[in-house]
């Protein structure tokens, strides 16, 4: 196994925010469709989500499967990957 630096980690990170980032901006003050999402295992268990919101997860998702495959994704409109990871 290798090991991960926290530098690495922080990099990527700002990786991730960098490209959720390009996806969401063209949505930004533009009229959005909300969504309603039931999650009946919260406080409150309705929860606006939006396209920009899917759009920012799935890019995220697809750079983590491509860097770190054996790694587990907790999303919360895609649900989990290898929770075991």
């Amino acid at each position: 196994m290798t090991t991960i630096t926290n530098n690495e980690l922080v990099s990527f990170a700002n990786e991730l925010a960098d490209a959720a980032r390009t996806v969401i901006l063209p949505f930004w003050r533009q009229p959005i469709e909300v969504e309603s999402k039931m999650e009946h295992d919260r406080p409150i268990a309705e929860s606006p989500v939006t396209v920009a919101d899917r759009k920012a997860e799935e890019v995220m998702r697809k750079l983590i499967e491509e860097r770190y495959p054996s790694h587990g994704i907790y999303g919360e409109e895609f649900g989990q990957v290898r929770t075991d990871a």
